[in-house]
């Protein structure tokens, strides 16, 4: 009996072609785009201009308009202290005393020898006036006469010296007395009664004026420059200096505005700015020198900007760009260069145009060439509110 001998190898060639076949159909049917997906949703702002006063913040530190420091112009131990610390002191007040007994004792010693020299002088010259006789008269010789000019010279020089002595003395004996030179706010003593005090001492103690107050900061020379062309003299119209105001440490505005009153002769090469000053008043002693304050800078006239909110300005390593949506409802990318921050918006001085539709919602679900519908964010606001 003869065996059937079944040859299946061509059964395994034909099962993998089935497979093949069955898996590209159904690739093929999942890579094409499903049309019936709606588009993405985006909100969009229509870019338009506005009249705006822009301003730029600074970091700066007030500083006082005179600042002094009291030093011992003489050396003695200190007898009192006519002062509280941290008071207000008014100009002439009376700081500090220095033992003036060993000056006083100068002044005395000083006015004798100015008294001696005073009788020395006038024997002399009463001697000079005789020998004048005489010498007419031949009775004394030409050189004793001159022996009685130079003795006269020599008094006179005497006590011009010993009135110079006694006037330093007297002014050294002043300065055992230490008066406020200006009025203002007296600050910490590094002394106490009983001390020995000199000129090498050092400060004794600082005084300070608090009104009005300075606060001086950096400025590039890039917008000084710009600033300085906006205000050439040559210039048929006058531009207005703009106006400085000040937010103190804990966010709050300062209700006084200030004035510029410097700008100094020279750049930093070491930062490439140029420091500024502005003045303010300070009649409540609100400022404090040594404070680090932000000087906000308004520009006096209005000028007309185009404005986006800060949430449409993207970045990257080529710098800011913003997305928006043409008139097929296709995304674009616009790269632009940023003017000056307005509360939540931000200035776009190069990229954009009036009409320009930028989205403000949703940047992170689209790309570059896709179609969205766009939803303005005027309409969506008003549906928000509706809701609720």
């Amino acid at each position: 009996m003869k065996k059937r001998i079944c040859n299946r190898s061509w059964i395994a060639p034909l099962v993998f072609a089935c497979l093949t076949v069955t898996g590209c159909g159904d690739n093929s049917a999942s890579s094409q785009p499903d049309k019936s997906a709606p588009l993405p949703s985006v909100v969009v702002t229509t870019v338009s201009s506005e009249s705006i006063n822009p301003s730029r913040r600074f970091i700066g530190r007030t500083e006082a308009v005179e600042d002094v420091q009291i030093k011992a112009r003489v050396s003695g131990y200190l007898l009192s202290m006519n002062f509280a610390e941290g008071q207000d002191v008014k100009k002439g007040d009376l700081l500090f005393e220095i033992d003036p007994k060993p000056y006083q004792t100068e002044v005395s010693r000083l006015s004798a020898e100015v008294s001696r020299q005073q009788a020395s002088l006038t024997n002399a010259k009463r001697n000079f006036r005789r020998g004048n006789e005489l010498i007419e008269k031949g009775f004394i010789s030409a050189m004793e006469m001159d022996d009685l000019i130079s003795r006269r010279d020599q008094a006179k020089a005497s006590l011009e010296s010993s009135e110079a002595a006694l006037e330093t003395a007297k002014l050294n004996l002043s300065y055992t007395k230490i008066v406020a030179p200006i009025s203002g706010r007296i600050g910490r003593k590094s002394l106490s009664i009983g001390d020995l005090v000199s000129p090498e001492s050092g400060v004794l103690v600082t005084i300070v004026t608090v009104d009005p107050m300075y606060v001086t900061f950096d400025v590039s020379e890039k917008l000084l420059t710009s600033e300085n062309q906006k205000n050439n003299p040559s210039s048929d119209k006058v531009k207005k200096l703009p106006i400085p105001s000040i937010e103190l440490p804990n966010g709050d505005m300062y209700p006084h505005k200030g004035k510029f009153d410097f700008i100094d002769n020279r750049v930093d090469p070491a930062t490439g700015t140029v420091k500024v000053r502005a003045v303010f008043p300070n009649e409540k002693g609100l400022l404090i020198p040594g404070q680090y304050v932000t000087a906000v800078v308004t520009a006096s006239e209005a000028q007309n900007a185009i404005l986006i909110p800060q949430a449409a300005v993207s970045e990257d390593q080529q710098g800011y760009f913003a997305m928006v949506v043409d008139d097929k409802n296709t995304v674009q990318v616009r790269r632009v260069e940023m003017g000056d921050r307005v509360e939540v918006s931000w200035v776009v001085d190069k990229g954009l145009s009036e009409g320009d539709k930028v989205i403000v919602e949703g940047l992170q679900k689209v790309k570059k060439g896709q179609q969205v519908n766009p939803v303005d964010q005027t309409v969506k606001a008003f549906d928000e509110t509706n809701s609720k």
